[in-house]
């Protein structure tokens, strides 16, 4: 004896809940024209963290630790910046194309001179 189709699809002579869902979407399609939403604000401007970090370092007298320039940047900002973001413009400034910071010892940069492009140290002494 096979109950299969007779127990997963029961014969109610009231279909109080499909009545409920009916009731629940009718509800829910409702609520925006009776509470509209607002509109978002405009998200906020991204920091222009490489234009600070080099004005950090052109002002500075002296190689600068990464948490040292973060919080010069913070305060001339007037607002906090994420550390990471410091060290990210630090870092890839380093390499590549354009130059600007001079990488001077772990977690020690300097703002590149024009003839900054070859280093007197080896690469390991870098390190």
């Amino acid at each position: 004896m096979e109950l299969n189709g007779a127990l997963s699809n029961p014969f109610a002579p009231d279909k109080s809940l499909l009545i409920r869902l009916c009731e629940l979407q009718q509800k829910l399609l409702d609520m925006p024209s009776q509470v509209p939403r607002k509109p978002r604000n405009r998200p906020i401007r991204r920091p222009p963290v490489l234009e600070l970090v080099t004005r950090v370092l052109s002002t500075a007298d002296r190689p600068m630790r990464a948490r040292e320039v973060h919080a010069a940047a913070s305060e001339l900002y007037d607002a906090p910046l994420l550390l990471h973001s410091v060290k990210e413009a630090l870092s890839a400034y380093t390499m590549g194309g354009d130059r600007r910071f001079r990488r001077v010892g772990y977690g020690i940069y300097e703002l590149a001179t024009p003839d900054a492009g070859r280093t007197t140290q080896p690469p390991s002494a870098l390190r």
